[in-house]
């Protein structure tokens, strides 16, 4: 599933593994970012800070609304076409 965060957006990155790593940042992950933008991350091995950024995880999730597959394929058609050509525009921003 997919969580919308409720306001304010919040653009930052944040991935932990196994609660003992951590990256975070403002880099997004897809080629075209990697390629053309100056970004910056951070990434950790404190177990301590992995484990409290678990713990925000968890908060924001709990306030969050949860959006599955069927959710986006019921959208209305002129949702679904604004969609459409919306993604057009992807590889341009």
């Amino acid at each position: 599933p997919i969580w919308m965060s409720p306001p304010p957006f919040d653009h930052t990155k944040l991935m932990v593994v196994d609660s003992s790593w951590c990256l975070f940042g403002s880099g997004n992950w897809d080629e075209r970012s990697m390629r053309l933008n100056f970004e910056f991350n951070v990434e950790s091995y404190d177990e301590l800070l992995a484990q409290k950024m678990d713990t925000h995880i968890a908060q924001i999730i709990s306030a969050s609304t949860k959006r599955t597959l069927t959710d986006v394929d019921s959208r209305s058609l002129p949702i679904r076409i604004r969609d459409g050509i919306a993604r057009l525009f992807a590889p341009y921003l």
